[in-house]
């Protein structure tokens, strides 16, 4: 699934102290559904610099989402 920008927009998430600029009808994906494990994702996340910072998972743990940041 895919967001698309109508207008250009500067989008502040303060509680990642980030700011990001959209251009109109530029795309940001939002999902991908696939099967992953959390150590899996870390590791991925690490060798291409990025840290996991976040893991939320549904009841089951079935279902999560997760939040990468930059080292």
């Amino acid at each position: 699934m895919r967001l698309r920008s109508r207008t250009a927009q500067t989008v502040k998430i303060p509680a990642l102290d980030l700011a990001v600029d959209f251009a109109a009808r530029e795309e940001l994906r939002t999902e991908v559904s696939a099967k992953f494990r959390r150590d899996g994702v870390r590791a991925e996340l690490s060798a291409a610099g990025l840290d996991l910072a976040h893991w939320w998972t549904d009841g089951e743990g079935r279902i999560a989402l997760s939040l990468s940041v930059a080292r």
